[in-house]
């Protein structure tokens, strides 16, 4: 789900709504409403204070508190005392400042979602299986994604990924945004369940045309065979596996072995930036979305080199 998603195609995500307009917002975990400009819900009127309440997910619901404010919160006609918590259901009227100036409702009682806001305002951009680009898909030059520990890592291309965490802002193309999440670890349980899979437990298996127009994908995990189609993006791993084989049979160490420069791939129109950026996030969302629990890592970056290459060994390659 991309930008503007909320209320098309079944998103369950929580939400509040302005009564007398009905422009709707998704929530963040932490929902600071005020004057300030900075504030994820703005109302630049003079009776709101500048940090006037939050709405907050508390893991099972949503939360209204007064943060102190001159003029007051209302929860469905009554005011709140400071800093104490109320608990918020769908339907609940909230106010800030004056009770009949501008009323929200809350729409949506579901949790909050992974997604990257614009500190100017604008429509969040959501997170798409564990991936999420900005500032969209189609112009990926920062990749925000989810490690195998539940971590959250920001990559630039040709810089190292650094970890992110909740209310983070950073600057991509000269706008600020906000990372929102409700926490850096993924849902674990006692149950036996099958293994998740790892980029390096992948065996990847391509099948080229004579021409080399079709290239077919299929993977290869615990056991399970997956048919990837044939994309144009499959085009670019191919080649990555094509290095990465070759300097294994010349005898590199394994660290070695795969990488190439972006300037090498230049020449060839298809995999020259930005294009190159857009098929290493498409790469990885495909993967991200069958499952791979690291699908960051099927396409390795080395920091500062422009340097690229595919993260699993176990390739074969075939002619159709």
């Amino acid at each position: 789900m991309r930008r503007g998603a909320f209320g098309e195609g079944g998103l369950v995500v929580g939400s509040i709504r302005n009564v007398s307009s009905g422009k709707t917002q998704l929530l963040e975990p932490e929902h600071l409403i005020g004057r300030a400009p900075t504030s994820a819900l703005c109302l630049p009127h003079r009776y709101v204070s500048a940090q006037h309440a939050t709405i907050r997910w508390s893991g099972a619901g949503w939360e209204l508190r007064d943060l102190g404010s001159r003029n007051g919160t209302f929860l469905d006609g009554s005011r709140l005392k400071p800093g104490e918590e109320y608990p918020m259901r769908v339907g609940s009227k909230i106010a800030f400042g004056k009770l009949l100036e501008e009323q929200w409702e809350l729409v949506d009682a579901s949790g909050p979602k992974v997604m990257a806001v614009p500190v100017d305002g604008g429509d969040p951009v959501l997170l798409d299986g564990d991936l999420l680009a900005l500032p969209s898909n189609e112009d990926p030059r920062v990749t925000i994604y989810r490690n195998p520990d539940g971590a959250w890592g920001l990559e630039q291309p040709d810089d190292a990924a650094i970890p992110i965490t909740n209310m983070q802002t950073f600057d991509v193309g000269g706008r600020v945004w906000r990372f929102c999440c409700t926490g850096n670890s993924r849902t674990t349980s006692l149950a036996v369940t099958q293994p998740e899979p790892e980029v390096r437990n992948l065996q990847l298996s391509f099948s080229v045309s004579a021409d080399e127009e079709h290239v077919q994908l299929q993977m290869t995990s615990v056991g399970k065979t997956v048919d990837m189609g044939a994309r144009n993006h499959n085009y670019l791993l191919l080649t990555l596996a094509r290095r990465r084989l070759a300097e294994v049979a010349e005898g590199l160490p394994e660290t070695a072995c795969g990488w190439i420069h972006q300037e090498e791939l230049a020449h060839d129109p298809t995999m020259a930036p930005p294009q190159l950026n857009i098929d290493v996030f498409r790469i990885r969302k495909q993967f991200s979305l069958l499952g791979v629990i690291d699908a960051a890592s099927i396409v390795e970056r080395r920091p500062g080199t422009h340097q690229l290459r595919i993260g699993t060994g176990a390739i074969t390659i075939t002619k159709l």
